[in-house]
């Protein structure tokens, strides 16, 4: 036993197999001789149906669950408090001296290592400015004297930018800057004492004197050393560059012009401390001092996300622990080698990386809040101030901690948001609709194959007028799992399925020497509306590659009409522009609809086109309690065993009976009528709008152009109305019962649920009323052909 346990936790697959017997349905109306109907290549029903059902035991794929979540938010609020308590703003005062301080220092160690023997920061400044003098230095007035030329002179900047001004000066003698009214302004190079005479030396002097000269200058006045107008740095040097530009040298931020914005903030009034009157007691200059102590001070906001990261990755670590040990004790050393250390350690998996990004969401709402509420205190509302203030308190390094913990779970994210979509979808196709009508509106097993196989021709005319040989390659193999799907469901024994499908020839020759009745229209009707390369696979990303495709032929005009003379080319065309008018009456709508895109996708795409892939609870009213807890193929290989092979009676509402496809709306007449079925589960089968609407569509254009207008058949068109008439009150008498189970309904997701199938089936019922009112009119058109087929005997 411990030898197969152990097998089982290392197999990689597991193939269950289930042995189905199927008893005879005592709940179908009329005498049925099963195995004396059914035709010789459909399993009978006293044969076991073998469902093999292969369960893939994929690696675990964990998500974070409730306590997961509850601890990413715990963490979270915890290093945001540290932040609100201990971190704080980033302070722009003591970034300043900060940065002071350590810029001061390394002027003077640069100015020694380049020969300075002294330790006077203003000497060291005037030793580096005499050894590495910038040929823009001679327009100093030009450019704001003292305090302003080294921000509107762009050579002066300490960015990207300034060092290719720099650039541009040693090979154009020209400087670049703006004047005091935020224009552009140049100047032509005078004295070329630091411009250099040939291509190396202007490139030294571009580069090397302008680092050398950047560093004298980022400490001041060489007269007052570490105080004084300094450079400024990246930030602001690039906020000046931007604002020379046309398309923002004329806008305002707050009451100032944007040229004279920048030039308070690096001169140090804009951000400087007033009194009570407005006046200033201590400048700020926001230069590259500032901007230098601004990475000091991020660095302390590391402090919260630190302990945030650690916190919740420990909390991961005790809580799979715990589990672990609970799941294989531990009672010596040796035995934690038992462990599963993959469980354990908290990286690079999906659990913790979701608990990251809740953890540094959380951290970063609680600082935002936090920030948002000071910055509107200090600044006294909301003004240009504020944000200054808000962006100081803000934790950056905890803002971008959660954007790349978002990014790490960017695929987890739309994951999750693809599940919650597919399980909406799923509520509205929750339950398999194509329910069969047994008396009016099918076709016999013979004439299931010849349309499946017309079908099949229509596909094959269309791969070879293909030209581009992928598309032709993406059709092959499409064609070939439809056809596997069509065999399979129609739980063919083996010698049958290789002979399935019927050579053009054949189709040909069988409709030519068949008498013009309602069921070759039915198929011709099936095979206008038919539209291959409809998603069929299971792998999502196989038919997305359908998407791509169209038919390139239309082979049943161009050449079917042609080689068999029942069916004409204005047939077809009558059949596809009624559907048309049928779309538009049961819509009420305009609106053009794609021809049997629905139909064929829904009825077609669940089990190869069969009407008898119940869902295991209408299955169970339909042929008994028999098929409960049957699905898949065993499901439909139980149902054709059960009512197959036409033993149900031929005739009823004038049409021939059968069995094995239900077409013309025949399967939406079967949910509606004569089967059994509550009106609670028609509304639940008719929570798909799309699948009614294709039904009612095909339904009308039936009655229309084939029951009525070729057949004058005002009978059956009167029974199809009653029925739809009779059931439609039932169901919308449902609705409302329904509508208040949801009133009722304390669980939120099946509150949710229900919602969208009451909304969808009202939906539907719309168009089964207008469908009712309009076969209501045919039936009033010829009440006097009515009244005669109802007076006649034996009908």
């Amino acid at each position: 036993m411990d030898t197969l346990l152990e097998w089982l936790g290392k197999a990689d697959d597991l193939s269950i197999q289930y042995d189905a017997g199927i008893l005879k349905n005592q709940m179908l109306p009329g005498i049925i001789d099963l195995e004396e109907n059914l035709p010789a290549i459909i399993y009978p029903n006293t044969e076991n149906i073998r469902d093999v059902t292969d369960v893939v035991w994929d690696s675990e794929v964990c998500k974070a669950d409730r306590l997961d979540y509850i601890m990413a938010v715990c963490s979270g609020t915890i290093a945001g408090l540290v932040d609100v308590f201990f971190v704080g703003e980033l302070s722009l005062e003591r970034a300043n001296k900060w940065g002071t301080e350590e810029v001061n220092k390394f002027v003077t160690k640069v100015a020694k290592m380049q020969g300075y023997k002294g330790n006077d920061l203003s000497d060291a400044i005037k030793f580096m400015e005499d050894k590495f003098g910038l040929a823009a230095d001679q327009f100093t007035p030009e450019f704001g004297g003292g305090r302003q030329h080294h921000l509107r002179d762009f050579s002066h900047h300490f960015s990207l930018g300034g060092l290719l001004c720099s650039m541009f000066t040693q090979f154009s003698g020209l400087v670049i800057g703006t004047d005091t009214n935020g224009a552009f302004r140049i100047e032509k190079v005078k004295d070329t004492q630091f411009i250099g005479k040939n291509f190396e030396e202007k490139i030294l002097y571009g580069t090397v004197n302008w680092f050398f000269h950047m560093v004298s200058d980022m400490a001041g006045s060489n007269k007052n050393g570490g105080k004084g107008t300094g450079i400024p740095g990246p930030i602001v040097s690039l906020i000046k560059e931007l604002s020379a530009l046309p398309c923002f040298k004329d806008k305002q931020i707050g009451e100032y012009e944007f040229h004279v914005w920048v030039s308070k903030l690096f001169n140090g009034t804009l951000l400087a401390k007033r009194d009570e009157n407005g006046k200033i007691i201590e400048a700020l200059k926001f230069d590259l001092r500032t901007e230098i102590g601004i990475l000091h001070e991020i660095g302390r906001q590391f402090i919260p996300v630190v302990i945030n990261e650690c916190l919740i990755r420990g909390l991961y670590f005790v809580r799979r622990l715990y589990n672990e040990l609970k799941e294989k004790p531990i009672h010596s050393i040796s035995d934690l080698q038992n462990l599963d250390a993959a469980k354990l350690l908290p990286f690079n998996n999906r659990i913790i990386k979701r608990m990251i990004t809740i953890a540094s969401g959380t951290f970063t709402a609680i600082d935002a809040v936090d920030a948002a509420i000071r910055a509107a205190a200090a600044s006294k509302g909301i003004n240009p101030a504020f944000f200054v203030q808000f962006a100081v308190r803000i934790n950056i390094v905890g803002v971008g901690r959660f954007v790349i913990a978002c990014r790490a779970d960017a695929n987890f994210i739309t994951e999750d948001i693809k599940e919650a979509k597919e399980k909406r979808d799923k509520v509205k196709k929750e339950y398999e609709k194509i329910i069969s009508d047994f008396s009016c509106l099918s076709l016999s097993y013979e004439q299931t194959r010849l349309l499946y196989s017309l079908e099949r021709i229509i596909i094959h005319e269309d791969i070879r007028s293909t030209k581009n040989m992928e598309d032709m390659s993406v059709k092959i193999d499409w064609l070939t799992a439809w056809q596997k799907e069509i065999v399979d469901g129609l739980s063919l024994i083996p010698e049958a399925k290789d002979s399935f499908f019927l050579s053009e020839s054949e189709v040909i020759q069988a409709i030519q020497t068949s008498p013009l009745e309602p069921w070759l229209y039915l198929i011709a009707m099936e095979a206008v509306l038919f539209k291959p390369y409809y998603p069929i696979y299971a792998d999502p990303e196989k038919n997305k590659e359908l998407k791509k495709l169209k038919t390139t032929s239309d082979y049943l005009k161009e050449t079917f009409t042609k080689n068999q003379g029942n069916l004409s080319e204005k047939d077809l065309s009558g059949l596809e522009k009624g559907y048309k008018r049928s779309a538009r009456i049961v819509t009420g709508s305009n609106k053009s609809i794609i021809i049997g895109a629905v139909a064929t996708t829904v009825v077609v795409a669940a089990s190869g086109g069969l009407a008898f892939t119940f869902a295991p609870a209408i299955a169970a009213a339909i042929v008994g309690d028999a098929a409960a807890g049957l699905s898949g193929a065993a499901l439909v290989s139980y149902s054709l065993a059960a009512v197959g092979g036409g033993s149900l009676a031929a005739g009823g509402l004038g049409m021939a009976g059968g069995t094995a496809i239900i077409t013309g709306g025949g399967a939406l007449l079967g949910m509606l009528g004569g089967t059994g079925i509550s009106a609670a589960t028609t509304v639940g089968l008719l929570s798909d709008e799309g699948y009614v609407l294709s039904e009612c569509c095909k339904l009308l254009t039936f009655s229309k152009e084939i029951l009525f207008g070729k057949y004058n058949d005002a009978r059956t068109i009167f029974s199809i109305q009653s029925k739809i008439e009779s059931r439609s009150l039932e169901v919308a008498n449902q609705i409302d019962v329904f509508d208040d189970l949801v009133d009722q309904e304390t669980d939120n997701e099946k509150k949710k649920e229900m919602k969208i199938k009451v909304k969808v089936a009202k939906k539907s019922l719309k168009y089964l009323n207008r469908t009712a009112t309009e076969l209501g009119k045919l039936v009033k058109s010829s009440d006097s052909i009515l009244t005669e087929q109802l007076l006649l005997p034996g009908q």
